[in-house]
C-alpha cells in the first residue's frame, strides 16, 4: 500500500515492501529522519518521581554521571492536576556508556522515599492515565473491571 497523491492523504504515510518506492520528502519530512533513526541508548526514562524532584534536582544527581544532552521534565497539561509534575522524566546523555553507568547506578535508588525507575526511554512503559471524566487511557482500556464484570454477570464464575 503506497501512499497517493490527494490531499487528504497528504499527512499520511504508508511504509511500503517495495524498495523502489522511496519517501517524498516534500509532502513528509519527517517520515525518512524516522525511518533511519536507530534505537537511543543515550536516552533513559526515569520514573516514579516523588512530587517534589524538580529539575534541578534530577540535574544535580544524573550530571556526576556524565554530560547530559538534554532532559524532558514533563508537567500535567490539562485537568486538576494542571502545571504539576507527572511523576516521570527523560534524560538524555552524550554518550552510551554515561547512561549505562547512571542505569546502574540509579535504577532502584531511593529519591525523597521513592525508589527510582531508570530504564532505557524505548524499553519505557509510561504510567496510566485517566481521561476526563473517569475513563481510561493506554493500555488498562481495554481490560474490564470489576464493576463491568458485575454488571455483565460474568464476575460470578
Amino acid at each position: 500500500m503506497a501512499s497517493t497523491s490527494t490531499p487528504s492523504s497528504s499527512f499520511l504515510y504508508y511504509p511500503s515492501d517495495d524498495p523502489t518506492n522511496e519517501v517524498d520528502e516534500a509532502t513528509d519530512p519527517k517520515a525518512e529522519k524516522l525511518k533511519n533513526k536507530p534505537l537511543s541508548k543515550d536516552r533513559l526514562y526515569v520514573g516514579n518521581l516523588h512530587p517534589t524532584v524538580d529539575e534541578y534536582t534530577l540535574l544535580t544527581i544524573f550530571s556526576k554521571y556524565g554530560t547530559i544532552k538534554s532532559m524532558d521534565y514533563l508537567f500535567h497539561k490539562t485537568g486538576p492536576s494542571r502545571g504539576k509534575p507527572r511523576g516521570f522524566a527523560f534524560v538524555e546523555f552524550a554518550d552510551q556508556s554515561s547512561a549505562m553507568s547512571t542505569l546502574s547506578a540509579l535504577h532502584d535508588k531511593l529519591l525523597r522515599g521513592r525508589k527510582l525507575v531508570v530504564t532505557f526511554a524505548h524499553q519505557a512503559t509510561l504510567p496510566t492515565t485517566h481521561a476526563p471524566g473517569g475513563k481510561k487511557r493506554g493500555a488498562d482500556a481495554t481490560k474490564p473491571t470489576t464493576l463491568s464484570l458485575l454488571k455483565t454477570g460474568r464476575g460470578d464464575g
